[in-house]
């Protein structure tokens, strides 16, 4: 194994702490295709084949400090993922959707009807 280069530890430092290859980019002043490719350099030199386990791998080998890798303090947080965050299954209103199997009544005319004659009011 070679070691890393100053830079691929300083974009791995980055990937440790959660931040996306465009902020990445944008921090050191490269785009995100350079980022790419020194990530590919990295997984390269660290025989491995993802962020996580070069993080992993350069934690063990001591290609990362425990100092470049930052604990949350509370304030702005890096997007981590795909930068969406993912709604809770919820139909209408946010009331949950009908159990498997089970069917969705609320906008007919037949569940309408139940409604209205369980309050006690005329049907129009």
């Amino acid at each position: 194994m070679r070691a890393l280069t100053a830079q691929q530890r300083r974009v791995l430092a980055l990937v440790a702490n959660g931040f996306t290859n465009a902020d990445i980019g944008a921090r050191l002043g490269l785009s995100s295709r350079t980022i790419n490719r020194h990530l590919a350099d990295v997984y390269d030199r660290l025989g491995v084949d993802d962020r996580a386990q070069a993080v992993a791998v350069a934690l063990v080998l001591g290609e990362l400090g425990r100092l470049d890798v930052q604990l949350p303090t509370g304030g702005p947080r890096p997007a981590i993922g795909r930068g969406r965050r993912q709604e809770p299954a919820s139909g209408p209103q946010g009331a949950p959707e009908p159990a498997r199997g089970g069917r969705d009544v609320r906008g007919t005319a037949r569940a309408a009807e139940g409604r209205v004659a369980a309050r006690g009011e005329a049907a129009a």
